[in-house]
């Protein structure tokens, strides 16, 4: 009888298993890291995705509030003669808050998007609240409240720009100059107005770091300012 012969057959040693676990191992955790990575990345674009549309929100709001601020309306005359009617306070303010004026036969709503007011005008008030929001309402109203528009509002501060001329009917002689609403002497002379809204997020920083809106401190991590002109397109030139 044959006797069959078998290949001979060698297995791994108890080293090779673990060197192989271990390789293995490190392969997972890997893995794992790039996936927390990758969702914590994620999250940070998000909340910076999430601060940048609140801050194009509210200053899209301000800057349609303030393009439309002081609009003249057309209206009848003693003679039943059509003149216009402008608004002779149609900004005001401080460092820290802003008035606008607007006739409701040309704005209807409010800066709360309200239309319940019977008064021939309204007046946007805008402000940070005390629960850190940037808020607004009807001050025109007397039962009217403030409701928040952003959220995570650090600081808010304002600043006009004044038209000064020594010949007030000499365009070439008129200049602009940027004033803290204490130094403002003639709020009918008030062409623009610049806006500092500054708000935090969690994780959100901006690269280079930026001033804050009292530019006394610079910006921390978390927090981002945003400067703009808001356009007073009724005032006259």
């Amino acid at each position: 009888m044959a006797t069959v012969m078998h290949p001979r057959q060698q297995g791994q040693s108890l080293a090779q298993c673990m060197v192989g676990m271990t390789l293995c191992l490190l392969v997972v955790m890997a893995a794992f890291s790039a996936l927390a990575w990758m969702q914590r990345t994620q999250i940070l674009l998000q909340q910076q995705m999430d601060l940048h549309q609140m801050l194009h929100q509210a200053t899209a709001k301000l800057r349609e509030r303030a393009m439309r601020a002081g609009a003249p309306a057309l209206w009848l005359n003693e003679k039943n003669m059509p003149v216009f009617s402008g608004v002779a306070n149609r900004v005001s303010g401080d460092d820290k808050t802003l008035q606008l004026m607007h006739w409701r036969s040309l704005t209807p709503a409010d800066c709360q998007g309200h239309e319940a007011s019977g008064l021939p005008w309204s007046q946007d008030d805008f402000r940070r609240n005390s629960t850190r929001g940037l808020a607004c309402k009807d001050a025109a109203r007397s039962n009217s409240s403030y409701q928040t528009l952003v959220e995570q509002t650090d600081d808010l501060r304002f600043r006009y720009a004044q038209r000064t001329s020594s010949v007030p009917l000499d365009p070439s002689l008129q200049t602009m100059q940027w004033l803290s609403a204490s130094q403002v002497t003639d709020w009918t002379a008030v062409r623009a107005v610049e806006l500092c809204l500054q708000l935090r997020g969690a994780g959100v920083s901006a690269n280079p770091a930026g001033v804050s809106c009292s530019k006394s401190t610079p910006l921390v991590n978390g927090a981002m300012a945003w400067r703009s002109v808001l356009h007073l397109t009724h005032a006259s030139p």
